[in-house]
């Protein structure tokens, strides 16, 4: 249901402008118009009252007036933003007390039902037949129009009026868009509705409004949203997330959540702990992201997809980081290490292929099979917006052009080569290692990091962080954001892993640890968190044994000989004991009190100080949330970066499209570009 606050989209005034207006008009122009009387009323917001008093002054000035105010008028981006989430809501009914006849035009598929014929509501609501009910007249029939006193006691008088309105609210659930629900018979209808069917009562019905309301009726709920815009356009958002949710995705998250009660009762009686290395930086040169094209298999356009997070030099500030040290501090405190099997290959060349296999034979390093690798697709390579997609490893046979996802003894296989002469022995090693892979590379799991991705985007300080325009729609991937947006698929996706393999602790780099607090607790299903000081700063590690052990490999074997002893099994129940408690000052302790004994002292002393440290959730209600270590130097300065460069890509993509800064935005979002995404991410 819907008012002037979706009119405004349009260009049509509020009611207080238009009231305004008219008000200014008669007080110079009518001699019997009571102009302090009408000012009080307008003051009071009584604007029903004040167009009475119009109306008596001058009927026909009235109605011309107010049909003048509302002519067929250009459609602005916001507005054609709008229908196009109607369009995609099946069978949406529209009822409306707008009075411009835009919605009726942009929906000519829609039935229209005026005042004259609402008593067909009821037999189209049976038939499921879209229509646009016009509550309140047309601009095209201005006797029709309600708005001043007289009209509303008319339609209040109306049984026929009344009892389809009631009709809505007993067999629909109605969504309040642009609408404050401050129109008496219809807070009387709803009201007379809840109490007409106590047993099953009716709705609930939803109404988006950006205030504080305690005066709504109980079957109406709130949704709330910040308006940062003066016509309240952020309000679509809502519509739009409504639009993408569909039948099926409801079902998946019932099942899901089965399948994670279940993963629950079997895993929270496993005493061991885990950390899962979500990130490992080596020594050298890499690349972080692709951009490729996509040709059809079948009829259709190519199209492209950016894959990676696309880290560039001036983005990544590492502070004496040290994979090993990451993998040691993991052997040294938890039961378990993972890590993905993309880094395979590297984690056995860094630990040496004896350490390695040792770490893998007792049980203490396991691989985890990712879900596919979320990307950003568009339609083609000039396309200034696209969505979240998805790519997986696959092989295909040279015979045909059927893919598949590539094995997992495959994807061990061509990391790891045998040493000649040694092939049965290694064969039993990659069994070994194949046998204790986590796989979290299930399709439902995938799709669960893009609609998470898309869920954490509603979060407001999540967009304001990383340049996201509060205008952008939902579900709309900007090519100049897709390195950001990417990365916080990524740092959802570690938050859907460690669930599923009920990981106590994580490792994360390059800045986006500064994502975790709002990314962890969408992975979680849990309410937002306020922002990033949720999580607290508890200390630093007092040291950084990696570049030593890589002179001294050695030494792996003393973490080893700790690990096996009763002193390193009872360090690492401490650690698990310190982190259900959420006490991240003393697990910083602890671990520099473990480094010490699994490692002479000779060896520390001449270690560097780590500036890393342990972001630590104050909420203790679940143990399953796991604590998220990082890099603590600069967090906001480098997610700052991200957004330079974003906005240098933004000016490139304006550039190329010749835009100036009050052309409408081509983010989609119907805005000027000065006050979307230029304004974001200035």
């Amino acid at each position: 249901m819907g008012r002037a606050g979706v009119s405004s989209w349009a260009g049509y005034p509020f009611w207080l402008d238009l009231a305004a207006k008219m008000h200014t008009t008669f007080s110079r122009e009518e001699r019997d118009y009571d102009k302090d009387l009408s000012s009080q009323l307008l003051k009071e917001d009584k604007y029903s009252e004040l167009f009475e008093k119009m109306r008596l002054a001058n009927q026909p000035r009235y109605l011309t007036f107010l049909s003048g105010q509302f002519r067929p008028q250009h459609i602005s981006g916001v507005y054609k933003r709008f229908i196009r989430t109607l369009c995609k809501l099946p069978n949406v009914c529209i009822v409306t007390t707008n009075v411009d006849e835009l919605l009726e035009h942009s929906l000519p598929e829609h039935v229209t039902v005026q005042r004259s014929d609402i008593e067909r509501l009821p037999q189209l609501l049976h038939q499921r037949i879209p229509f646009i009910c016009k509550l309140h007249g047309s601009a095209s029939s201005v006797e029709s129009m309600v708005f001043s006193t007289r009209d509303y006691e008319s339609i209040q008088r109306n049984d026929v009026y009344l009892d389809a309105v009631r009709t809505i609210f007993s067999n629909a659930t109605v969504l309040f868009l642009g609408y404050g629900l401050r129109d008496e018979y219809v807070f009387q209808s709803l009201q007379t509705c809840s109490t007409g069917r106590p047993l099953f009562g009716t709705g609930p019905h939803f109404i988006v409004t950006s205030e504080e309301r305690t005066d709504l009726p109980s079957i109406v709920r709130r949704i709330q949203y910040e308006a940062e815009a003066a016509d309240h356009r952020d309000a679509l958002q809502i519509l739009e997330i409504i639009a993408d949710f569909t039948p099926s995705q409801t079902a998946q998250t019932a099942h899901e959540h089965e399948e994670e009660e279940e993963e629950e009762a079997e895993t929270t009686s496993c005493p061991q702990s885990l950390y899962y290395i979500a990130d490992l930086i080596f020594p050298g040169t890499w690349t972080t992201s692709q951009t490729v094209r996509l040709d059809p298999i079948a009829e259709g356009r190519p199209c492209q997809a950016i894959i990676g997070e696309g880290y560039v030099n001036g983005e990544i500030e590492l502070y004496n980081y040290s994979a090993l040290h990451d993998i040691v501090v993991g052997l040294l405190c938890f039961d378990i290490v993972c890590v993905s099997i993309d880094h395979l290959a590297r984690v056995h060349d860094l630990l040496g292929s004896e350490a390695f296999w040792i770490f893998v034979e007792s049980g203490s390093l396991r691989l985890v099979i990712p879900p596919p690798t979320t990307s950003v697709m568009f339609p083609d390579d000039q396309s200034p917006i696209g969505d979240l997609g998805m790519f997986t490893h696959v092989s295909n046979n040279r015979s045909s052009i059927e893919f598949s996802p590539i094995s997992i003894p495959e994807r061990i296989r061509k990391q790891i080569l045998p040493i000649k002469g040694k092939e049965y022995e290694a064969e039993r090693l990659f069994q070994l290692l194949e046998s204790s892979v986590f796989d979290v590379s299930e399709a439902d799991l995938w799709e669960s990091t893009v609609r998470k991705t898309h869920g954490a985007l509603i979060n407001p300080s999540i967009r304001h962080m990383l340049g996201v325009s509060s205008g952008t729609p939902m579900n709309t991937i900007p090519r100049w954001l897709s390195f950001p947006i990417l990365r916080l698929a990524k740092v959802i996706s570690t938050g859907i892993i460690c669930k599923h393999i009920q990981a106590s602790s994580t490792r994360m780099i390059y800045g986006s640890e500064k994502l975790a607090s709002a990314a962890f607790s969408t992975a979680e299903g849990k309410e937002w968190t306020d922002d990033v000081a949720s999580y607290v700063l508890t200390g630093q590690f007092n040291s950084d044994v990696g570049s030593i052990i890589l002179k001294e490999p050695s030494l792996l074997l003393e973490i080893l000989r700790f690990r096996e002893s009763s002193e390193g099994e009872s360090f690492r129940r401490e650690i698990l004991q310190r982190l259900a408690a959420d006490d991240g000052s003393q697990i910083v302790t602890a671990i520099n009190s473990g480094l010490s004994q699994a490692l002479p002292v000779s060896v520390l002393q001449r270690a560097r100080n780590q500036f890393s440290g342990l972001f630590v959730h104050r909420d203790t209600s679940s143990v399953l949330t796991p604590v998220v270590w990082g890099d603590l130097r600069n967090s906001d300065t480098r997610i700052a970066r991200w957004r330079k460069r974003s906005r240098t890509l933004l000016d490139e993509e304006s550039r190329r499209q010749k835009l100036g800064p009050y052309d409408e935005c081509p983010c989609g979002s119907g805005e000027k570009l000065k006050f979307c995404c230029q304004a974001a991410l200035s």
